[in-house]
């Protein structure tokens, strides 16, 4: 019966923590009862359509990327990730992929984290050169990085094993910050480090300078409905869209925003929704 004691374990610490702060109860219970309500009127069906007239817009065929995708993420055996956490950029890489007046020779990832978007790309693009960077591995971020900080060696093994399953990806431990002094121009640029002032904005800022005429930048995780007091340095922030804002009204750049995710746990509070943003130079 450990599950059920893993369970009781689980409710007797909300409660005690819920006890600690009872001034906030009442806006956890409006707040339950806003995604109840919300997730119940979602119509995801009308959410897709809308994702394809978006997909449409920038002359990808979202229909055939996913297919494509499917197919390739079975030939990967993606099975053991979590399928519902599957992000739209996949099928926006996808899409890409179909698209021959899109000549993708080179593409950089920033946020390697554990391989399997590099190795996606990887088989998507089998002609390309893909260069994937994440922080050195003692660095004090990247040791306390999400669900790794417990066991940062296997992690590291378990990504490498994967980075090395196709001879295209060159892996480099290296601070994005960096790529400040990089001379190599990229077709397609991927930004999935770290989300918040001040990096994202650099991120950002660096990959215009080494992004070749006519490629295209992709920010992963853009929130547009989210207070400064609520973000934080490496997970949820506003600093990519008002940073995207800021380029484009100086007409710098271009972007368009595409759903990250459709399903209703993740798209029905307006508020809370992610978009991938899809960035061009003027």
């Amino acid at each position: 019966m450990l599950w059920y004691t893993q369970f009781m374990d689980n409710l007797l610490n909300k409660i005690f923590y819920n006890l600690k702060i009872p001034h906030k109860i009442p806006k956890k219970i409006l707040n339950k009862l806003n995604y109840y309500f919300s997730y119940k009127k979602y119509n995801q069906n009308f959410f897709e359509k809308e994702q394809n007239e978006i997909f449409k817009y920038f002359g990808l065929n979202r229909q055939e990327g996913v297919k494509k995708l499917i197919l390739i993420k079975k030939d990967l055996d993606f099975k053991s990730r979590n399928s519902g956490m599957s992000s739209e950029h996949e099928v926006i890489f996808s899409s890409l992929s179909l698209n021959s007046n899109k000549s993708l020779t080179d593409i950089l990832e920033i946020g390697t984290f554990d391989g399997y978007n590099s190795l996606l790309l990887s088989n998507l693009f089998p002609n390309s050169n893909i260069d994937t960077i994440d922080l050195p591995e003692t660095d004090e971020d990247f040791i306390n990085y999400l669900i790794i900080k417990d066991n940062v060696s296997k992690f590291i093994q378990e990504r490498n094993i994967i980075l090395s399953k196709n001879k295209n990806i060159n892996f480099f431990s290296l601070n994005s910050l960096k790529l400040l002094n990089y001379k190599k121009k990229y077709d397609l640029i991927w930004i999935d480090g770290s989300h918040g002032y001040p990096v994202a904005c650099i991120d950002i800022i660096n990959s215009l300078h080494i992004l070749k005429e006519n490629g295209l930048i992709l920010c992963d995780d853009v929130l547009l409905k989210l207070n400064h007091s609520n973000s934080d340095r490496m997970y949820g922030s506003i600093a990519t869209y008002e940073t995207l804002n800021e380029l484009k009204k100086q007409n710098l750049i271009d972007f368009g925003l595409v759903y990250k995710r459709l399903s209703a746990k993740y798209n029905c509070i307006e508020k809370r929704r992610k978009f991938v943003a899809i960035v061009s130079k003027m």
